[in-house]
């Protein structure tokens, strides 16, 4: 865990650079699905995360509680960016979002594990969706905010597979594979949600919906595959960021 807090140190420090002064300027045909959707993720960004920071303090590692803690001020970060860019629009901010009391909700019926595996869904979503917006929406500073949390996400998914691969460690087949089919329904039934709710600036940015769906399909196998595969000696692929870092 020393690495991932090297990491959150180092990205902490090393960020894209925004061309804020250019201000925002997009077709009329996304404005309103962009400030749409980006209003909906950024209230889903800017939770304080007390719950996961007390399950953090059950392991007793210091150094992971101080890796939770950087890991929440980056999602603080990008809750941040949105909200700058929903202000260049002159868009408001939306308190709260249905989805996201659902999620908050599921996250606390469970420990820190089964809370990680709640997060992690719309983890793995948001990198497919910040990559859509990041190539479909022909502005600087949209692109470059989306960039930056593509970056990010990546880090957070890697992060939080490494700590539930070494707590899954001891699990039987059996119940892997029971785990893991609940959580792909329940990751499945999010994708849904995210393509009814953000489907016209997915359209917009040229992503159909059979593509976005295949594509988080994907990106839940390659999770999964590194959580549950039953190989406790296995070496975890890191993101180049956490390489860099060391």
């Amino acid at each position: 865990m020393k690495n991932w807090l090297r990491y959150f140190d180092y990205n902490r420090v090393h960020r894209r650079e925004v061309p804020w002064n250019k201000g925002v300027n997009v077709a009329t045909r996304l404005r309103g699905p962009l400030i749409h959707s980006l209003q909906r993720f950024q209230v889903g960004e800017s939770g304080e995360g007390r719950h996961l920071r007390k399950q953090a303090a059950t392991t007793n590692d210091s150094v992971y509680m101080e890796s939770i803690d950087l890991f929440i001020k980056e999602e603080q970060e990008h809750a941040r960016l949105m909200a700058e860019v929903l202000k260049l629009l002159d868009a408001p901010l939306i308190g709260h979002h249905w989805s996201d009391t659902c999620f908050i909700l599921l996250r606390r019926l469970f420990g820190l594990n089964q809370e990680l595996l709640v997060l992690l869904m719309p983890e793995m979503i948001a990198k497919r969706y910040f990559r859509a917006v990041r190539d479909g929406v022909d502005d600087p500073v949209v692109r470059a905010v989306c960039a930056q949390i593509v970056h990010d996400e990546e880090g957070h998914v890697a992060f939080h597979m490494e700590f539930l691969q070494g707590a899954f460690v001891d699990l039987s087949i059996p119940s892997r594979l029971a785990l893991r089919t609940v959580w792909r329904i329940l990751f499945r039934a999010s994708c849904m949600v995210v393509l009814w709710d953000h489907r016209k600036i997915l359209r917009e940015a040229g992503v159909s919906t059979a593509q976005f769906w295949w594509d988080c399909g994907l990106i839940f196998d390659e999770v999964a595959a590194g959580i549950f595969s039953y190989a406790p000696t296995r070496a975890f692929v890191r993101p180049a960021a956490l390489v860099e870092a060391e």
